[in-house]
């Protein structure tokens, strides 16, 4: 860790203790800053952070493997599958974001929850949901089954998947999110919402970003900074 840029020690750090990180992905994609936290340490305060202070679609972010184990698709897959009885959604498949494919998945909520769109529904759909991932990573072999058992769909946590490869192939807050957790040693599953500007409603300038997490004591991480990180790894 001693190789690590500041600002990503304190970020890693920040994953492991249950604390906030944001992380702005580049001024040539996105140009967006989302609010991050490890799933395994989510609470309806957070929830509550996120959807008052972000402002934007809370999501869950989860590995390419575990998401691969746990039988989740992609949900331009599932929408190529249904395009076959339904032929207009060849047209909004085809229309994709600039900015590269979506990690769209399926949404869920957690069989115990009422409506699942309260802070403490989703935080519990968050918290088990990140239970189960963990059992994946542990290569328990009935983990489709518990998802299937424990889970409905469509709910109200969207579900993103990571590319297989993760920066190396997309670097988006999904892929520079799970990177993170997996360096602080964390279930690679994030809970990750994007960052609102309330005056001009749009997303919130990265310097206004940067000034709230200053004012919140919150690592403020660019990009391009995990990105020279991941590709320093590989060459070793």
């Amino acid at each position: 860790m001693n190789n690590q840029p500041l600002t990503l020690r304190d970020a890693i750090l920040n994953l492991r203790q249950g604390r906030f990180v944001l992380i702005h992905d580049f001024s040539s994609r996105e140009n967006e800053t989302d609010m991050v936290l490890a799933a395994q340490h989510i609470t309806p305060d957070h929830i509550r952070i996120m959807r008052k202070d972000a402002g934007g679609l809370i999501c869950v972010a989860i590995s390419f493997d575990i998401a691969n184990k746990l039988g989740l698709p992609y949900m331009l897959e599932v929408l190529e599958f249904a395009s076959k009885s339904y032929p207009n959604l060849s047209e909004l498949i085809n229309s994709q974001a600039s900015y590269g494919k979506s990690a769209f998945s399926i949404s869920v909520n957690h069989r115990d929850t009422f409506t699942g769109i309260t802070d403490i529904d989703r935080a519990l759909t968050i918290k088990e949901l990140a239970k189960l991932c963990d059992l994946a990573v542990k290569n328990f072999d009935d983990v489709q089954y518990r998802f299937a058992s424990n889970f409905r769909a469509p709910g109200h946590v969207q579900l993103l998947i990571a590319s297989d490869g993760l920066i190396s192939k997309r670097a988006g807050h999904t892929e520079l999110s799970v990177y993170l957790a997996q360096l602080a040693g964390l279930t690679p599953v994030t809970v990750i919402c994007e960052m609102l500007d309330d005056e001009t409603h749009k997303s919130l300038p990265s310097l206004s970003a940067k000034n709230y997490a200053k004012m919140h004591n919150i690592p403020f991480v660019e990009g391009h900074e995990i990105v020279s990180y991941y590709k320093d790894q590989i060459r070793g």
